[in-house]
């Protein structure tokens, strides 16, 4: 029973996020890392708060559920890590991880011991926490840093190659099979005596049957639409990262009706709206967060497991309506109880996610950096010269070079750097990078048309015309991540 989470967690998430050309170690070594502390931490802090706080036990007994939920935490703490990938130091996704779990085991008290609400797969604690968590990270993060838009998409290395998004559809793939598993992980055969319904006898709700079926057929017609969708956007062409993603979207909002007893029908239509949304969100409402308020997502957590989570329990409290009486702990009431839990997880999420990422990042008087701050501040950017020791800046970002061994560090010297780039970057058409005429209005623009690789390298100019570039001029120097001081 523990292999599909397991692997949902570990393996999988970590494919899916081999997208980013230049920071696979990345992606699968720290989603490895962060799982496995994640875990050892989730059996302690979930534990208590269930165990001791809860139960009044004087010691915490290790039993399989424990171990499921632990991992379910972990899970959310990948989908966390989605939203900043390769924009944080180690020792930043460390302070973020170990921060996420207690408002997790908290959120998950609320959720399930106060308001009773229904979750079985984790729209809601699960998806939707950490999306938010790690939204909101984000924006604390890239807040004030945006020289040549080093934390969003306007980055050249926030893209993808031919191979890297095969890699990723490994772990798309694998989470589309194990998904049906893991909305059913802690599903059990649940007994309702007959006389509380309509009869004498017994009735058994074979939860774990309604949890496979309802999540597959969800994540058959999310599969559909997303193709559909993906054309539709694109001028009958199809986007590999709606594929990657929004193709899973149906799992992720059939989590809190898994266990409910729903038509085939109404499984494949939850299904076919969540692809629908997840898909408009990649194509269409990214962008405009992103040019807007300067939201980077990197793995477009909100499209795939924010917005799918609110309507999955939303969902469950509409499904609520149609179960027989017992079912669910408030009857027809359940929808107004399946609001407060999401309103809840929200504020819970994002004030401990904007938190987390203010400590991380030393905004509350914790000074790891400074001394790399001062280190960073000191240099020069001169030819293929680049000051990889622990400094964040618009080079170092989405980057394996900067904390890995054997990875040499891209730089606009290094040549061919571009050479196999796909079509675009994973939010819109071009790529932007200042150059050291920033102050000018100048800027390096990377364009490609769609369907072939990036063409020549452009010089435009603050009226927007374009003309070619005979030299790479070295980038305007960014003290990035380590910008202010403590």
């Amino acid at each position: 029973a523990a292999l599909p989470f397991l692997s949902c967690a570990s393996c999988s998430s970590g494919f899916l996020m081999t997208f980013l050309r230049r920071y696979g170690f990345g992606a699968v070594g720290y989603n490895f890392f962060c799982s496995c502390l994640v875990m050892l931490e989730g059996v302690l802090i979930i534990g208590a708060v269930q165990q001791v706080l809860g139960k009044g036990h004087s010691m915490i007994t290790l039993e399989l559920p424990l171990v499921i939920d632990a991992t379910f935490c972990a899970g959310s703490a990948m989908i966390a890590y989605g939203a900043v990938l390769g924009k944080t130091t180690p020792t930043q996704l460390v302070w973020l991880m170990i921060g996420l779990v207690p408002f997790y085991a908290l959120n998950q008290h609320i959720c399930f011991k106060t308001l009773a609400a229904l979750d079985m797969g984790g729209s809601i604690t699960i998806h939707a926490f950490g999306a938010y968590y790690g939204l909101a990270a984000s924006m604390i993060l890239s807040n004030g840093r945006q020289a040549f838009g080093a934390y969003t998409s306007s980055n050249i290395k926030n893209s993808a190659t031919y191979i890297s998004n095969i890699f990723s559809m490994i772990g798309t793939l694998f989470l589309w099979m194990y998904w049906p598993s893991f909305n059913g992980a802690l599903a059990s055969i649940a007994e309702h005596a007959e006389g509380e319904l309509d009869a004498a006898t017994t009735l058994l709700v074979p939860q774990q049957y309604y949890c496979i079926v309802n999540t597959l057929f969800s994540l058959l017609g999310s599969c559909v639409s997303t193709f559909m969708m993906s054309a539709w956007l694109n001028d009958g062409k199809f986007d590999m990262m709606h594929v990657q993603n929004a193709t899973l979207a149906g799992g992720v909002a059939m989590g809190s009706s898994a266990a409910l007893k729903l038509s085939p029908g109404g499984a494949v239509a939850v299904g076919i709206f969540a692809g629908m949304l997840s898909t408009t969100g990649f194509g269409r409402l990214s962008p405009i967060l992103e040019s807007k308020i300067g939201l980077g997502d990197t793995c477009g957590v909100h499209n795939l497991h924010g917005m799918p989570g609110l309507l999955g329990g939303f969902i469950a409290g509409l499904a609520a309506f149609g179960q027989l009486r017992g079912v669910t702990p408030h009857g027809n009431a359940q929808l107004g109880y399946q609001i407060a839990a999401l309103v809840c997880t929200v504020v819970i999420a994002a004030g401990s996610g904007a938190l987390m990422a203010a400590v991380a990042t030393g905004r509350l008087g914790i000074n790891q950096y400074k001394q790399l701050r001062n280190k960073q501040a000191g240099g020069e950017f001169n030819g293929d010269q680049f000051d990889n020791a622990a400094a964040i800046d618009g080079l170092a970002l989405f980057e394996d070079a900067t904390f890995w061994t054997e990875v040499e560090i891209e730089t606009p010297y290094s040549g061919g750097a571009h050479a196999d780039l796909t079509n675009y970057s994973r939010r819109n058409g071009s790529y932007h990078v200042k150059n050291s005429g920033a102050q000018s209005g100048q800027s390096y623009h990377y364009s490609s048309q769609h369907g072939g690789p990036p063409a020549a390298r452009q010089e435009v100019s603050a009226s927007g015309a374009a003309r070619p570039s005979s030299s790479h001029a070295a980038p305007h120097k960014d003290t990035g991540l380590y910008a202010q001081d403590v």
